[in-house]
């Protein structure tokens, strides 16, 4: 194996935590946490290259999806669902290297889209209140209420008096 090459296509056949930890460890010198880490065994073809795929999860929500073709040349990079060139596809380590420039590059933006991201209550039946439940608990709210004001109002003419 190449001195440059941190795995083979061999490697990812059975899952080994050699290139996961590889990967990650090259994630973490340069601050990024690794949180999650999957490697699909099944080899997929596309366009006629066929490859595996490495599926990263980060600190900060971001996903890195890394396909390795049948030469061990990593060929294309998804970062966050979305197809980033690689400049260095031969050379392993420095394909990583770019990678992680490009998540924390995309970290800010990352993160402020999901910020902006609204979140849609569920239809559901627990959520809803039928208009007769709700009629009988704000008459016991206006009940209690009125409760209190006699109370206060017992209270004022007790100080008055």
């Amino acid at each position: 194996m190449n001195q440059n090459q941190l795995f083979s296509f061999s490697d990812l056949a059975n899952s080994s935590n050699k290139v996961t930890r590889a990967i990650t460890t090259l994630f973490e010198k340069s601050g990024r946490a690794v949180v999650s880490t999957f490697i699909d065994t099944k080899i997929k073809k596309t366009s006629g290259i066929s490859y595996r795929e490495i599926h990263l999860g980060m600190g900060d929500n971001q996903t890195v999806l890394i396909r390795v073709n049948e030469t061990g040349d990593i060929y294309q990079v998804l970062l966050n669902k979305r197809v980033i060139p690689i400049h260095n596809q031969t050379n392993q380590e420095k394909a990583v290297e770019e990678i992680i420039k490009l998540v924390i590059a995309g970290a800010t933006k990352f993160q402020a889209s999901l910020h902006k991201a609204t979140v849609k209550m569920p239809k559901s039946s627990a959520v809803k209140t039928s208009v007769p439940n709700k009629i009988i608990e704000l008459t016991a709210q206006r009940d209690e209420l009125k409760t209190e004001i006699e109370a206060v109002n017992a209270e004022i003419l007790a100080i008055a008096a």
